[in-house]
């Protein structure tokens, strides 16, 4: 299983390369699948969903938003709040029109639409299955596995726990992230969380709350507002590639600890309005990001044009 910082989409199932009991894999894989089907819709309608949040912070807490309106095989409307940040995007088949922003995603706004409406893992070869316990999550009986995730050097100690009974997943622990979900509801043939409690480094980061509601067809919705610029959607993209990507100086320890970073790639192939999205080093983070910076790119492409475009990578810090 790839480091829950880096995915959140769904992984492909590989085979048993590492040593482990057959039937344990076997039974882990079963139940993983599972829950992973209960929480997927096999045909979602025309809908609203709507995650409001709180994130705390060492200053205190705040609240957002995020909703997101589908009209299937039109398009949809995503709007992402928190603070003085308001994020309006309306997508249709050839363009996409932006309302405010004018910033980089919030590193909390990007953990919320990642781990809702729910976080979907399976596993692969780097992945060692030990155990399938049972125990009381959140007050359900749940079946949990607990299995290492091998990297390189690097090994996360992890676990999964799913309901006992209608076999929703409540619990994702991979490496420093713990996901909780609960107060589950149905919605077009799948159980989905109400409740979703992300914590990272054992600090409780993000609550949400989430509902979801069908909708009438209707496209008006989709009406982009009157002050909004309209972006064509690219038929041909090129992706950035690196020019300068220096890492930072090692260090005479033996541990490495990365820090992700996200920021906008101009025009111009240049680094602009890094932030960290995730670290377990706080005091490295104002050098990740001054090395971030220095950073250049070929400029993405979208029909054969220089295009902004946002984009993660990681700082490795050997010895530290």
């Amino acid at each position: 299983m790839r480091p829950a910082l880096t995915f959140f989409a769904v992984l492909t199932l590989s085979g048993f390369a590492l040593a482990q009991d057959f039937k344990i894999r076997e039974e882990a894989v079963r139940l993983l699948e599972r829950a992973n089907a209960v929480s997927s819709s096999p045909k979602l309608p025309n809908l609203e969903r709507v995650d409001n949040f709180r994130v705390f912070e060492e200053s205190g807490s705040k609240e957002g938003s995020f909703t997101r309106v589908v009209i299937q095989g039109v398009g949809r409307r995503d709007e992402y709040v928190l603070g003085d940040y308001d994020l309006v995007n309306v997508w249709t088949p050839k363009q996409v029109a932006v309302t405010g922003g004018g910033k980089i995603l919030p590193p909390d706004l990007l953990d919320v639409t990642r781990i809702t409406p729910l976080s979907h893992v399976n596993f692969d070869d780097q992945d060692v299955i030990h155990v399938i316990g049972e125990r009381s999550v959140g007050g359900r009986a749940a079946r949990c596995i607990e299995f290492d995730t091998v990297h390189g050097d690097h090994t996360d100690a992890n676990e999964l726990c799913v309901d006992s009974i209608n076999g929703t997943l409540l619990l994702e622990k991979l490496g420093l992230q713990t996901i909780e979900n609960s107060d589950f509801f149905p919605f077009a043939g799948a159980l989905m969380p109400g409740k979703i409690a992300y914590s990272y480094g054992g600090l409780r980061k993000i609550e949400i709350t989430q509902t979801m509601t069908e909708l009438a067809s209707d496209a008006n919705v989709l009406a982009p507002p009157p002050n909004a610029v309209t972006h064509a959607i690219c038929t041909t993209f090129r992706r950035p590639f690196g020019i300068s990507m220096p890492q930072p100086q090692p260090g005479s320890g033996g541990t490495v600890s990365d820090i992700l970073i996200r920021a906008s790639l101009g025009v111009d192939g240049r680094v602009y309005q890094p932030v960290v999205q995730f670290s377990d080093r706080p005091e490295l983070n104002a050098e990740a990001l001054d090395l971030a910076r220095k950073w250049t790119f070929t400029p993405a492409m979208c029909d054969g044009r220089a295009d902004v475009h946002e984009v993660d990578f990681t700082l490795h810090f050997q010895g530290r």
